[in-house]
């Protein structure tokens, strides 16, 4: 299959709307995994407002945050994706927004006579560029609150969307940061009833227990839910899930009427994303986010003008979004940054950007994968195991070929693929020894260590 599918239209992209740049919207969600989308081949969700800009957009079906050295994953994701770096070369967690010389994601934005808003949830890094933007609203819901958090962030993006009607306003980009569908997983009453726990199905790769100790069998995430996973209590969590989503997509829809309603619908060019995915509903025994499971990768939606319908395959990390908004919106990418525009793709001018893709959690876990072979190692406690999948064979990774006499000469060739990534992307913990990661990237247990009702 080509890694450009289902290319309906293919019209050059636009840098401009007329002489004025386009306006950006960019949500953001938190916790949301690559299969919660209806028009994306998930029958039990419920979507309309994704699946419309699915049936007009282009979509990448491959997108990975590239990992953390933290268990609030979160920070680095939202930290590579403000600045276009990789993982181990994001600034140190600890540093100043003033003491950091690079540009952020609403940098280049402001310099090209943008209108920037930060609304939702603050980006719990030094320098994730928070203050960079030229309005911030941040959310002072309470945790028992949550259930209108969509409702709330939405009307100050549409507010923000009112004040820029007419011609002579000034282009916007408005970064939302929904705290959804991250626990507590509430929603308003309506929407927690669209779903019937005993109705949905569990996932193919749902397990009891994690087969071994991955490094963070008993982290806050995975003590959300009782060990073993049972059946009843994972489809609960996945309802709750499905209708914290489906409220923010009720919600989304609000703000792109906004947009048609105040003449932007046409002039707007948007991306819908999340920061990392989510194991919840017992996936391989797992529940959270600290694992390297194709469970981690996010919804990946651009739609607006100049941009084609159609969908690839290509291996995306978040930190290409800068570059491509970049791209896409005429502006001049920043020096020193690391990922690249996705634009060349939907041109249809590439079929890919990268032909692997690495990711890593702490000093415990490390992975890379090309577009059929997939490559986990643990080293947890002094304890290592491998696992080696066939994804064009079994997506959902349960089927482990690593001890498979059959697939020695492949297991060799991606611990090859795994060795230089590591190399090329600055690596420096001591995975195959002590497992041990270096001090400046071992946050203190302070700032580890969340209630179970944090949100991170």
């Amino acid at each position: 299959m080509s890694c450009v599918a289902l290319l309906l239209a293919l019209p050059a992209l636009a840098t401009r709307a007329g002489d004025r740049h386009p306006n950006i919207l960019f949500i953001l969600s938190d916790d949301q995994r690559y299969d919660t989308v209806h028009a994306l081949g998930n029958p039990d969700i419920k979507t309309p407002t994704l699946d419309k800009l699915v049936g007009r957009g282009f979509v990448f079906t491959n997108p990975y945050c590239q990992g953390a050295m933290m268990s609030a994953v979160c920070v680095p994701s939202r930290t590579m994706i403000f600045t276009g770096k990789s993982l181990f070369r994001i600034p140190d967690y600890r540093i100043k927004k003033q003491d950091y010389g690079g540009a952020l994601l609403a940098t280049p934005f402001n310099s090209a006579g943008y209108d920037t808003l930060h609304v939702g949830k603050k980006s719990t890094s030094f320098v994730a560029g928070d203050e960079s933007f030229t309005k911030v609203i941040f959310s002072s819901l309470a945790p028992e609150d949550r259930a209108a958090a969509s409702q709330f962030h939405a009307d100050a993006a549409i507010d923000f969307i009112r004040e820029h009607r007419g011609p002579g306003a000034r282009p916007f980009f408005i970064y939302l940061a929904p705290c959804v569908p991250h626990d507590p997983r509430v929603a308003p009453k309506e929407f927690m009833e669209l779903y019937d726990p005993a109705a949905i199905p569990l996932p193919k790769s749902f397990m009891p227990t994690h087969p071994f100790d991955n490094g963070n069998i008993h982290g806050r995430d995975e003590d959300l839910a009782p060990h073993p996973r049972t059946p009843g209590a994972m489809k609960r969590h996945i309802a709750d899930y499905y209708a914290c989503i489906t409220n923010l997509d009720y919600h989304v829809g609000r703000i792109l009427n906004a947009l048609a309603e105040t003449g932007h619908g046409d002039d707007t060019i948007i991306l819908f994303c999340s920061d990392h995915g989510l194991s919840v509903g017992g996936r391989h025994g797992l529940m959270g986010k600290q694992n390297l499971y194709e469970d981690e990768k996010v919804p990946l939606i651009f739609a607006g003008p100049g941009v084609p319908h159609g969908r690839s395959e290509a291996l995306v990390y978040l930190f290409d979004l800068f570059p491509t908004l970049c791209d896409l919106a005429g502006v001049a990418v920043p020096a020193g940054t690391e990922g690249q525009s996705l634009v060349p793709v939907m041109r249809g001018e590439r079929p890919g950007i990268r032909d692997t893709i690495f990711t890593a959690y702490k000093a415990c876990q490390r992975a890379v994968r090309d577009r059929r072979w997939k490559l986990i190692k643990y080293n947890a406690g002094g304890q290592k195991h491998t696992q080696l999948f066939d994804l064009a064979a079994d997506p959902d990774e349960v089927n482990n070929l690593a001890a498979d006499p059959k697939y020695a000469a492949e297991l060799s060739r991606v611990e090859g693929l795994l060795a230089r990534a590591r190399k090329d992307f600055g690596d420096n913990a001591d995975f195959d020894g002590s497992g041990m990661l270096p001090e400046d990237l071992n946050p203190p247990p302070a700032k580890r260590k969340k209630s179970k009702g944090s949100s991170q």
